[in-house]
């Protein structure tokens, strides 16, 4: 009791420092979380590579059944998705919690959606598609977003691939499987969007098909893995188009914290931290709306754009309001936790 000095009081126990190191120093403290951090890393590449490896075997498999390529593609993008959410299970240190309302957001736009199949179909046309939006800073994008959408979502959905991803060992198979849309850039430079016009015809009639017969279509508008991810960049004007061309319905499903998972630059993620998302409806009465919408409310600057700039602009600022409302969310909920522990430590 002499010493009581050195024992660890509750505000210490309480205290960042006490909690990240305890007994032991600054330095032995941060070789420690190195280590774990490496080490998550590992349990979670190994459990990722496993899991795509069986689901890739079962998609030969699924490949050599004589099925439609509809029901193909869906079936492989199914077992992509069970894959995926597997290896997130046997990773806990990965912390991934969406919004309250992300299912109820889901629910919504399903529900919708089902509306205007049903009103096509009566009427003879071509439903009205619809695209997801999101953000872009990390691999792990890619990977949360097949396994958080509702199942219903993975099967009818596609995404543009840059072209090299098909003619890698294991993904390329899932990318063929699935039925994904090669994207043919005519350099492999960072920041360079020129593509062979060519082979992108072909694949742009197949994405036309895709929509027309009620696919639907996920990608990310920035066009590149954002290096820094607390400002979106500006949105390619090509899927602007395409939203124009379809009157697709818009929505986006924005994370936050990717990039502490999985590194921009790392080749397998799985470091242990907290990931944000949440789901916001955009137009869902079509693309073309949102512009008249837009263009009511008179803005001088965008009295002379085109609609696809004003629907890049619009959205891009949308996608930036929903990335900060998440930052403000998980700060408010440290401060709020921080506030109860101070208090409690009061109280004793």
């Amino acid at each position: 009791l002499k010493h009581s000095s050195y024992l660890p009081t509750r505000e210490r126990l309480l205290s960042p420092r006490y909690s990240a190191g305890a007994f032991a120093g600054p330095r032995q403290a941060e070789a420690m979380g190195s280590f774990l951090g490496q080490l998550a890393r590992t349990v979670y590449g190994v459990t990722l590579a496993i899991n795509m490896l069986w689901t890739t075997a079962l998609m030969n498999i699924v490949n050599l059944i004589p099925m439609g390529a509809k029901w193909r593609q869906g079936v492989c993008l199914v077992l992509t998705q069970l894959g995926w959410r597997i290896a997130l299970l046997f990773a806990p240190w990965v912390k991934c919690q969406g919004d309250d309302d992300y299912v109820e957001q889901w629910s919504l736009v399903l529900s919708l959606m089902a509306d205007y199949q049903a009103d096509a179909a009566r009427e003879g046309k071509p439903p009205r598609p619809l695209f997801i939006l999101g953000n872009h800073a990390s691999f792990f994008d890619t990977v949360l977003a097949v396994a958080k959408f509702p199942v219903q979502v993975v099967w009818r959905v596609r995404t543009y691939m840059s072209n090299h991803l098909f003619k890698l060992p294991v993904l390329s198979t899932i990318c063929k499987s699935v039925g994904h849309f090669p994207v043919h850039f005519t350099s492999s430079e960072s920041g360079k969007f020129k593509v062979d016009a060519e082979k992108m015809e072909a694949v742009e009639k197949s994405v036309d098909a895709h929509l027309k017969d009620g696919g639907w279509l996920c990608f990310f508008p920035e066009g590149q893995m954002n290096k820094e991810p607390d400002k979106i960049l500006p949105f390619r004007f090509g899927g602007m188009k395409r939203a124009l061309e379809f009157d697709a319905a818009l929505v986006m499903l924005v994370f936050r914290g990717n990039t502490d998972v999985w590194p921009l630059k790392a080749q397998v993620g799985g470091f242990p931290g907290r990931v944000r998302y949440s789901l916001r409806t955009v137009a869902m009465d079509g693309a073309k709306a949102f512009v008249e919408m837009a263009r009511s409310e008179g803005n001088p600057e965008e009295k002379d754009m085109p609609d696809h700039e004003i629907l890049a602009r619009r959205a891009q600022e949308l996608m930036q309001a929903q990335y900060d409302a998440l930052g403000d969310e998980r700060q408010s909920g440290i401060s709020s936790l921080q506030g109860r522990m101070k208090n409690s430590a009061k109280k004793d």
